[in-house]
């Protein structure tokens, strides 16, 4: 990185992809043969997704996403965050990026994810990534955590990064899942996002169980936890305050890339110094708004206009 560049936060986007989303509005006429009625691109990978929503919906670009990138696909990637002025800086590998596949189903009102494994890193490829990111690091700095990583990047190696960044001063915010997430909570995030459903499977708490989240997040000495549970709305705990938000309204039961829009939206509200209250509002209200279009994260400024009046805070009792 240059030595000019002092931008406060950090987004790791470890495994990106190319994705294709292909609309099919009515049923195809010739049996194993799909043809496609309109086609959304768009440079994916949840980190990508959160870089997006920072720069094209909510106008900040007081950040800089960190890529893996390799191949063919690499480059698209590359050249496409360029044409969207999203921030990189790219650590490049022999294998190639993944290309993702969305079949939407649109008279059906359902949807087939197809996701490519992705490129495999080598041993050495790790270890320069390594010093590429202790070079990218800086204390003050918020290093934001979400996705997954490539073949071969394994636990250890995401804690590594985590000690390099602690190390550095930097504080994390963090969405992951799987394995991954057992691990990281060891590490006291300043900011930790978990689905509902992943909290019950990595520690086996209920969705409901509101004071059992909060003696987990006292226990990991976390001082953010949130709790996204879908249309049922999101809980964020915290030392002062215990809060619920839900959106009245949601446009479509397409929700791919709503998490990583509600993340965006929570991290820019922190970054423009909102209290937990309307920081919350937002990162709900983004999170519905990502319902409105076919893509992740494809949406504007105006559709969050449209949907954060429907945005309900409320106080969590525990």
């Amino acid at each position: 990185m240059k030595e000019e560049n002092n931008i406060d936060t950090c987004i790791l986007n470890l495994n990106p992809c190319y994705d294709h989303w292909v609309i099919l509005k009515n049923p195809t006429e010739i049996p194993n043969v799909v043809r496609g009625d309109e086609v959304v691109t768009l440079v994916d990978g949840k980190g990508l997704n959160i870089a997006r929503v920072l720069s094209k919906v909510l106008g900040h670009s007081e950040y800089f996403c960190i890529n893996i990138l390799g191949g063919q696909v690499g480059t698209i990637i590359e050249n496409e965050c360029n044409r969207l002025g999203i921030v990189t800086e790219n650590f490049w590998i022999e294998d190639s990026n993944r290309i993702n596949t969305a079949l939407v189903y649109e008279y059906e009102n359902k949807m087939l994810m197809i996701n490519e494994p992705g490129p495999f890193m080598k041993p050495n490829e790790i270890v320069g990534f390594m010093e590429f990111f202790k070079g990218h690091v800086r204390p003050g700095m918020n290093l934001v955590i979400s996705g997954s990583a490539p073949r071969g990047f394994e636990n250890g190696s995401l804690l590594q990064l985590v000690r390099i960044a602690r190390e550095a001063g930097c504080s994390l915010k963090v969405d992951i899942a799987g394995s991954w997430l057992s691990k990281i909570v060891t590490a006291s995030p300043e900011l930790l996002k978990i689905n509902a459903d992943e909290l019950k499977v990595a520690f086996g708490i209920n969705k409901d169980d509101y004071k059992t989240m909060d003696d987990f997040r006292k226990d990991h000495s976390i001082r953010n936890l949130i709790i996204t549970n879908g249309k049922m709305g999101s809980i964020w705990l915290s030392e002062s305050e215990k809060l619920h938000a839900r959106s009245t309204k949601v446009f479509s039961d397409f929700s791919v890339g709503s998490g990583d829009s509600f993340f965006a939206g929570l991290i820019y509200g922190q970054e423009a110094k909102m209290s937990n209250r309307e920081a919350l509002k937002m990162a709900a209200a983004c999170g519905a708004a990502n319902t409105m279009h076919y893509g992740a994260a494809i949406f504007e400024y105006s559709d969050v206009e449209k949907v954060i009046g429907d945005v309900i805070v409320t106080e969590v009792v525990l």
